[in-house]
């Protein structure tokens, strides 16, 4: 199958210290073969600025990975509506990017219902300012996590909270690397048919999220790449992945995990 292969921002964060060397990045990920990327960088407080160099790059931007955090799970309806305005003021410096899909994480991972409606309520205040700004609003189905969280919410039930919006408001992101931990991620690709508007692709052992280079877990990858190309989804191949503690990577590396995923998955 012939499809775009391209980057979130995560594989080159840790060696960015600023604009300059994050330009130089997307210039060395292209070099490499890469064809547009996820905009990822959440944890610098001048990260919308440093992401605007994006606009610098001839690739274009597939997605933009949001920053909804747990405050949208609060009782407090003026903390849930601080949680929504914070995200959507985030999200609000990359519209020039609309209609891309933004990312957003499902937070509701405990055992008290009520949480639940708590959560929903966020994500529709959030939810109404994206679709006025033009994007595209996913889901992502949530990473197996018992050492943090109550309890684990499946791909059906995140299939069900995305549907339950009405159709054609809400999709998903489905990610390779939480769906292995505590599902079959090839099944799970039915369950999420035609519902998927963006992936993250990376590798684990099965155990814990890894976001290992392609290859370096247990995953199978080129299976579960086609069963959630054969149930619908067409974008790209989006890898999400972390290179290795010490490793500084450069165009070499770029290009050595570009032909690794192209190799998995036939190109």
């Amino acid at each position: 199958m012939k499809h775009d292969i391209t980057l979130s921002t995560c594989a080159f964060t840790a060696n960015t210290a600023d604009e300059a060397a994050l330009i130089r990045h997307f210039e060395m990920a292209m070099e490499a073969g890469f064809a547009g990327f996820e905009l990822a960088i959440t944890k610098r407080e001048d990260a919308p600025v440093l992401l605007s160099a994006a606009c610098k790059t001839a690739a274009p931007v597939v997605a933009v990975h949001g920053v909804l955090d747990a405050r949208s799970c609060s009782p407090d309806a003026a903390v849930r509506r601080e949680a929504a305005e914070a995200a959507f003021s985030y999200l609000e410096v990359f519209a020039g990017y609309a209609p891309c899909p933004i990312v957003e994480h499902y937070f509701h991972r405990f055992n008290d219902p009520e949480i639940g409606k708590y959560f929903r309520d966020s994500v529709e205040m959030l939810l109404e300012k994206t679709e006025k700004a033009g994007f595209v609003f996913c889901m992502e189905n949530a990473p197996y996590k018992p050492e943090y969280d109550e309890r684990f919410p499946n791909v059906a039930e995140i299939v069900e909270f995305v549907r339950s919006f009405g159709e054609n408001r809400m999709f998903m992101t489905f990610d390779v690397n939480h769906a292995n931990l505590h599902e079959d991620p090839v099944a799970v690709c039915r369950t999420s048919a035609g519902l998927v508007k963006h992936i993250h692709v990376s590798d684990n052992h099965g155990h814990r999220e890894e976001h290992l280079l392609p290859g370096a877990g247990t995953i199978d990858l080129r299976s579960v790449i086609f069963a959630l190309y054969a149930n619908g989804y067409n974008g790209p191949c989006n890898l999400e992945v972390i290179f290795p503690r010490g490793v500084q990577a450069d165009t070499a590396a770029y290009a050595e995990v570009y032909r690794t995923i192209s190799g998995i998955i036939g190109e």
